[in-house]
């Protein structure tokens, strides 16, 4: 079918090589080169030149990407916008819920789309959208997985918090070697970010009392003065509690990277709109 092939035409010469519109577009290299070479035969001309650099536009054929990529962009607007008018089901963890999606509420309220799957972790949301059980999602630390559209949409900030009868919480910041002399309040073992502390203990010494819990009760440990424990940035900028002081930890050293992922590029550009700040 032309329109298909000019579809993954428009694909190519937007990224300039094949690799990466293959990619995007989900299938294999040979396949998209496949395409092109049928795609040139009908329309009798070459479209691309190989080169060092990769894969250059004839002038025919930057003639013809030019003039067809506006039209396909209106295509896709037109599409997505009869497509979402059918429910969105988004995949969440706890934090993300309570402390992410609603700032973005008012520009998500048309979209219909709905919280269906909650995980602790993130990345138990992977095999569900492989399954398609849902559409869209927010993964931690995972740039890309084979098959599902993504795109980095925020990096958060780990921040420590400080039982306010600390004399530390006087501070306008904190080290990690300040931290680290105090009991530690840390994540179960084996999540990422005990793994992350753990690679930054052994460049101290080594705390005497370390308590693992999840998220949700370390503010209460950290308010009895029991230890400094790590939350993240969206969480902290959120909340305040009695007895607990939030400060930046100096030079960022706890961090994570969060992508979108969703099930088609067009849908994941679509959220990727609507979660912009």
């Amino acid at each position: 079918m032309l329109f298909h092939k000019l579809k993954y035409f428009i694909e190519v010469a937007h990224y300039k090589s094949y690799t990466r519109a293959a990619n995007q577009l989900f299938i294999s290299q040979p396949a998209l080169s496949k395409q092109m070479k049928l795609l040139e035969e009908e329309l009798g001309f070459t479209l691309f030149n190989r080169s060092s650099k990769g894969v250059e536009l004839t002038s025919k054929g930057n003639a013809l990407y030019h003039e067809l990529d506006p039209l396909f962009k209106n295509i896709d607007k037109t599409v997505e916008r009869h497509k979402n008018n059918g429910i969105i089901r988004f995949g969440s963890t706890p934090l993300l819920s309570s402390y992410f999606l609603h700032e973005h509420y008012e520009k998500l309220q048309y979209t219909n789309i709905y919280v269906t799957a909650i995980e602790d972790d993130s990345q138990d949301l992977l095999p569900l959208l492989k399954r398609h059980e849902i559409d869209a999602a927010i993964i931690q630390d995972i740039p890309h997985t084979e098959g599902l559209y993504s795109k980095h949409l925020f990096q958060d900030v780990f921040v420590a918090a400080v039982p306010s009868s600390y004399s530390l919480a006087a501070q306008e910041e904190i080290t990690m070697e300040e931290c680290l002399s105090k009991p530690q309040i840390i994540t179960p073992k084996g999540s990422r970010l005990y793994n992350q502390l753990h690679s930054i203990m052994e460049d101290y010494p080594y705390p005497e009392e370390i308590f693992e819990t999840h998220y949700h009760a370390m503010a209460g440990f950290v308010s009895l003065g029991m230890g400094i424990a790590y939350l993240p940035g969206i969480m902290a900028n959120h909340i305040q509690y009695k007895g607990i002081t939030f400060l930046p930890i100096k030079g960022q050293p706890l961090k994570r990277d969060m992508y979108l992922y969703s099930i088609s590029k067009h849908l994941g550009e679509m959220l990727s709109e609507k979660f912009s700040l």
